[in-house]
Parts: structure tokens; C-alpha cells; sequence
């Protein structure tokens, strides 16, 4: 299974979800926050939402308040991210020194990737197995969007 947010443009802050083609919803990033919100179709919401001003824990919920993953960076000198998924705990870590993109790794294997999709689309993808849903899928890709956001926040203030 194949989730990608794409923008329509280098500076528009829209994106549009699609599952394996399929049109699943959109999102708006925020300039001066983390917290996202996700409109699926049907009328479903999901919220990311960092849990504390200082920290980097996050939970996605639903419209009635029910967790449905959560993620906590791993320590301070790393960037690796300790996720809560539908299947279990696993681990999103960097693929590489020079490579922009992570892997998920639940019980000692690479179950799914998470990369940008082009330098000024400002969209990404991830691509996991069937171990993931829908909703595992855009976590770990709403996790690799707030990584991006950050990267891009300190390179602005150096």
C-alpha cells in the first residue's frame, strides 16, 4: 500500500491524500504550530497533536478522542522515533546520513519507508505492507511531515 500527500505547489500549505490512487483526504499544514488536521472522506477526522509545549510526543486521535497511534522521539541525539502502531511498537529511523528519507522497523524487519516525493512539490509518500492500515500509514507520513518542518524551521534560523 502506497499513502502520498502531495501540495499543489512549493508554497501552498494544502495537501491531497491518496491511498494507491485513491483519493483519501487532505490537510493543512500551520505555520506557527504542529498539531494537524486531517479531513478523510466520509466526514472522518483525525487530529495530530503534539502532547506538551516541551517535548516531542505526539498522538493521531479520532473525532471521539480515541488514540490510534502514538510517537516519542527516541533521545535527544538521535533521530530515530519510537512509534505506537495498530500491529505494535516499532521504530522510525533514518535510512541513511545523506538520505531524506526513514524506515519503520517492527520486530527486527523493515516494514515500510517514508521519503519525500520531489524537492518543490513538498509532498511525501510511504509505502508499507500490509502489516499497516490506512491510519498506521498516515501516522508515520504526518511523523515524517513534522520531521521536515522541523529540519526546515532550523535551517531558516542558522
Amino acid at each position: 500500500m502506497i499513502l502520498k500527500a502531495r501540495s499543489p505547489s512549493c508554497f501552498s500549505n494544502r495537501y491531497v491524500l491518496k491511498v494507491d490512487g485513491r483519493p483519501l483526504g487532505e490537510f493543512r499544514g500551520r505555520w506557527m504550530s504542529e498539531r494537524v488536521e486531517v479531513h478523510l472522506r466520509g466526514q472522518r477526522r483525525l487530529c495530530l497533536e503534539k502532547q506538551s509545549w516541551l517535548g516531542s510526543r505526539f498522538t493521531l486521535t479520532d473525532a471521539a478522542g480515541n488514540v490510534l497511534a502514538e510517537a516519542n522521539r527516541s533521545g535527544v541525539f538521535t533521530r530515530a522515533w519510537d512509534l505506537s502502531l495498530s500491529s505494535g511498537p516499532a521504530r522510525l529511523v533514518s535510512a541513511g546520513m545523506f538520505n531524506t528519507g526513514f524506515l519503520v522497523e517492527q520486530d527486527n524487519l523493515t516494514l515500510a519507508e517514508v521519503n519525500r516525493i520531489g524537492l518543490c512539490e513538498g509532498g511525501w509518500f510511504v509505502k508499507g505492507d500490509e502489516t499497516y492500515n490506512e491510519a498506521d500509514l498516515l501516522f508515520i507520513g504526518l511523523i515524517y511531515h513534522t520531521i521536515l518542518r522541523r529540519q526546515a524551521s532550523q535551517q531558516s534560523s542558522s
